[in-house]
């Protein structure tokens, strides 16, 4: 499976080998009285009712699946899989449900998750959080945040389909030898699955306190995108991936971004800073390097995690980035990849005791 995105949309592209054949819309089974309608336009179900749990056959938008069964709080439910002997599991949020789920047997399966030491190597851009960074963390659960919820605020690269919710849909694979993240990504489930009100195409570091961009669905009329995300959301770490749509206003991102840190902190939560993998800056005048500086100097003087993700993109082809000319900026599936797992080792980190 691979992925292609813009600011504007996701365009999720299937690819599937052998005999296998792209079903019609349509019933594929019918043996119970639920059944639940894909509007994801692709994922993968799973062995168990958790994103821990292996990945099992792909789904597409308009199947209908009958349902067999569902988990306590009805996030997960069992589909009758065809490819899946006894059925495989999705998430509930990736289709909609037809008929009465309360009639549908409740299923409980605990999986347990390996214990596995992290690597005796630090990962390549991942911050060292320090004893005054976890003590952050620690005083945004004290002050009660969500110890287990983290969101981000940036541009089209971290809309949900393009970055977190890739764990959720199964299109990202943890990969070999980096097992000990499995109780992270346990922890922090729920964070994977929703889409951030601060995370837009073309959101920049002035669109985060302007309420002509915040969704009045959640918001009010005097929030910005940023502060209703935080109290929507009530996470207790904040990724901050912004700069690739300042490229224009880069002679004022220092003083924004200083904005956002600096409500970030006031609010409770404990903000990861993120340098992107391009260089759109230089464009139009500024040196090469110069938002990522920035961000690095920030984060140095107000004491927080710094997520180097240009400096771990620098081993990728293309470095993660999509080639479009003279303006790349959306990541490649390898690039998107780096930066779901450098999100987990970074929260990895945080948690640790």
């Amino acid at each position: 499976m691979s992925l292609r995105h813009g600011c504007g949309k996701l365009i999720v592209v299937l690819v599937l080998v052998a005999t296998l054949v792209v079903m019609a819309p349509g019933r594929i089974r019918a043996d119970t009285g639920v059944t639940y309608t894909v509007t994801i336009g692709g994922a993968y179900l799973r062995t168990q009712p958790a994103l821990t749990s292996l990945t099992t056959q792909p789904i597409f938008a308009r199947q209908v699946y009958d349902v067999l069964g569902r988990n306590a709080d009805d996030t997960w439910i069992l589909l009758d899989a065809p490819k899946a002997g006894d059925g495989a599991w999705a998430l509930t949020q990736f289709g909609t449900l037809a008929g009465d789920l309360n009639s549908v047997p409740l299923i409980d399966i605990t999986q347990k998750i390996p214990r596995v030491a992290p690597p005796l190597m630090h990962p390549r851009g991942v911050p060292y959080i320090t004893y005054g960074m976890r003590l952050l963390y620690q005083r945004a659960v004290r002050n009660g945040l969500d110890p287990s919820f983290f969101t981000v605020a940036g541009d089209c690269n971290s809309e949900r389909m393009a970055y977190l919710g890739r764990l959720a849909a199964g299109t990202f694979q943890l990969p070999i030898g980096q097992e000990y993240l499995l109780p992270t990504i346990a922890r922090f489930a729920s964070s994977f699955t929703r889409s951030s009100l601060a995370a837009r195409g073309s959101f920049g570091t002035l669109a985060m306190f302007d309420p002509d961009w915040a969704d009045p669905r959640w918001c009010t009329d005097q929030e910005g995108p940023l502060a209703c995300e935080l109290r929507v959301s009530n996470a207790s770490v904040v990724f901050i991936a912004l700069g690739t749509g300042d490229q224009y206003e880069w002679k004022s991102f220092e003083a924004n971004y200083r904005s956002i840190i600096s409500f970030t902190l006031a609010s409770g939560a404990l903000p990861v800073l993120v340098t992107k993998a391009d260089d759109l800056e230089t464009h139009s005048g500024a040196v090469s390097g110069y938002i990522n500086s920035v961000i690095r100097r920030l984060g140095r003087e107000y004491g927080v995690p710094v997520m180097d993700f240009w400096l771990a993109s620098r081993s990728l082809p293309g470095y993660g980035l999509r080639n479009e000319g003279n303006d790349n900026f959306h990541m490649t599936p390898a690039g998107s990849d780096l930066r779901v797992l450098m999100t987990l080792q970074t929260l990895e980190a945080i948690t640790r005791r």
